[in-house]
């Protein structure tokens, strides 16, 4: 298997990692310099919920941006290197939200904070000097899958673009890429099928096109979309089956597979080139959307 630079070296360091903090601080290290502001918000059952507000150079449009760890982890502070880029280099705002992580809080609680954070930001947003008019949605692996279900959930038209990392887009556990990468490296066939367990305990995926976006019938009402696949994962014919429905819907579809890289890669920028690279090719999407 052919690993892209510094990829080997980032899979080893982050296999000493002690904690999300340990990890958080290490990966945040030389991530580009944006100003930024912690926030708290109400999410759906009226709780307060974490959410950082990154401040792109030209102000006014904002990305809001869902972290992943299975629906279960994760945490804004892990994906610090990627809003700072994308804010940095877009000339978006980002607003990395955060959510209530299963197994103690199932689907939809998840999503249902995400709508919280949206229905926030289009009552709020012009207090913080942000466009209500002017917003995308993206978000990595379980982050990729609320983005798509909150766009699937609410009407056309409500945001101007998605931007999806290696995305949990289908179900499918035999699809060829899961077969390959079973064992890894990184994420794991198992690992995946605990994650849906605890996510949709109930068992819905396999017909729910909020769990399992790929499944929808609304798919020709998304907004242009940039999908960034990694090679050596699982996740990776999600992606790919994504883009490929997307397009035959008529919907503006970038793909773009990233050789020699796993899940997770796009928070490595410390280590691994690649991950510096795709976040620039994001941005440069976002920018587009301007």
């Amino acid at each position: 298997m052919q690993l892209a630079q510094g990829m080997k070296e980032a899979i080893d360091i982050g296999a000493t990692f002690r904690s999300d903090d340990e990890a958080a601080a290490y990966w945040s290290e030389g991530a580009a310099s944006v100003p930024f502001e912690d926030l708290t918000l109400v999410g759906a059952a009226g709780q307060a919920q974490a959410a950082r507000l990154y401040r792109g150079p030209s102000g006014g449009p904002v990305l809001i941006y869902i972290h992943g760890g299975g629906w279960a982890g994760g945490s804004i502070a892990l994906n610090h290197a990627s809003a700072c880029g994308l804010a940095a280099h877009s000339g978006w705002n980002v607003l990395a939200i955060s959510y209530r992580l299963a197994p103690q809080h199932p689907y939809p609680a998840g999503l249902d904070d995400c709508q919280a954070a949206f229905d926030w930001l289009t009552e709020n947003g012009i207090d913080h000097g942000l466009s209500p008019d002017r917003i995308a949605v993206g978000g990595a692996s379980a982050g990729a899958n609320l983005a798509m279900a909150l766009a699937l959930r609410l009407p056309a038209g409500a945001f101007d673009g998605l931007l999806l990392f290696y995305g949990v887009l289908a179900a499918d556990l035999g699809s060829a890429t899961y077969e390959t990468y079973k064992d890894g490296p990184g994420l794991t066939r198992a690992r995946m099928a605990d994650l849906f367990a605890m996510y949709d305990p109930e068992g819905h995926r396999n017909s729910d096109p909020l769990i399992t976006p790929v499944l929808s019938d609304r798919l020709p009402e998304m907004p242009p979309t940039c999908l960034i696949a990694a090679e050596h994962d699982v996740l990776r014919a999600d992606t790919e089956q994504m883009a490929t429905r997307l397009r035959k819907a008529g919907v503006t579809t970038r793909l773009h597979t990233e050789p020699g890289v796993t899940h997770g890669f796009i928070n490595r920028g410390r280590l691994v080139p690649a991950a510096t690279a795709c976040i620039r090719r994001a941005a440069r999407f976002l920018s587009n959307l301007s």
